[in-house]
Order: C-alpha cells, then structure tokens, then sequence
C-alpha cells in the first residue's frame, strides 16, 4: 500500500507561502504598493523566506536543527541563493527588474515549501 500524504499542510511552511503570495499582492496592486507594508514583505521575501524554504526542503524534520540554527541559516543561505537567482535573471530576456525579480523569488520559495512538505509526509 503506497503512502499517502497528509492533507494538511504545517504551520510554517503555510505561513511561508502566505507571506509569498502577500509581497507579491502588496508590490502588484496599485493601491497596495504604496504602503510601508510592501516594504516589510519585500525584506522578508528577499532577505529571509528563501533560506527558509530551502533549510527545510534540506532538513524536513524538527529534531534536525534548533530553532535558532534553522533561523541563522535562512538568513544566511537567502543571503548566497538571492543573488544567484538575479545572476540567472540576468542571463534571460527579462533581466534584473522588479517583476522577474518578484517572480523568481517567488517561484523558488513557494516550490522549495512544496518540496519540504512533501519530504515531511
């Protein structure tokens, strides 16, 4: 009997994916980007929420790093995988703009969340 996966995703990568689609709502809608808020997701986005994604794709169960330890390396990798990811953009048709940027940020966190929480299952 295969097994199967849980239906109900975890709280941080939930709230990963949350915070990814609400910079995305904040930078896109007319209204919206004019607020300090875009300004906080964005630095999020950029700064943290890749890492994050990433360390738990690496090490999907709790006991394998601390808390502390799994927050200093979300920072660290997003600091090294950001640039990488502007490195690609820069060698495609779109470049280094806000809306590729945005996009591929995005992309990267949101399917690096659906790996770890397929790895958890």
């Amino acid at each position: 009997m295969p097994p199967t996966i849980s239906k109900r995703i975890p709280a941080d990568l939930a709230l990963v994916i949350a915070l990814t689609l609400a910079c995305i709502l904040f930078v896109l809608a007319p209204r919206l980007n004019e607020t300090p808020v875009r300004v906080v997701l964005g630095l999020v986005l950029v700064l943290f929420l890749p890492g994050y994604s990433l360390i738990a794709a690496l090490f999907p169960r709790r006991g394998d790093l601390d808390g502390i330890e799994r927050i200093a390396l979300s920072f660290g990798l997003s600091i090294a995988v950001v640039p990488l990811i502007g490195l690609g953009l820069n060698y495609t048709q779109y470049g280094i703009r806000l809306v590729p940027v945005l996009f591929g940020l995005s992309l990267f966190t949101v399917l690096l969340a659906l790996v770890a929480y397929i790895r958890r299952a």
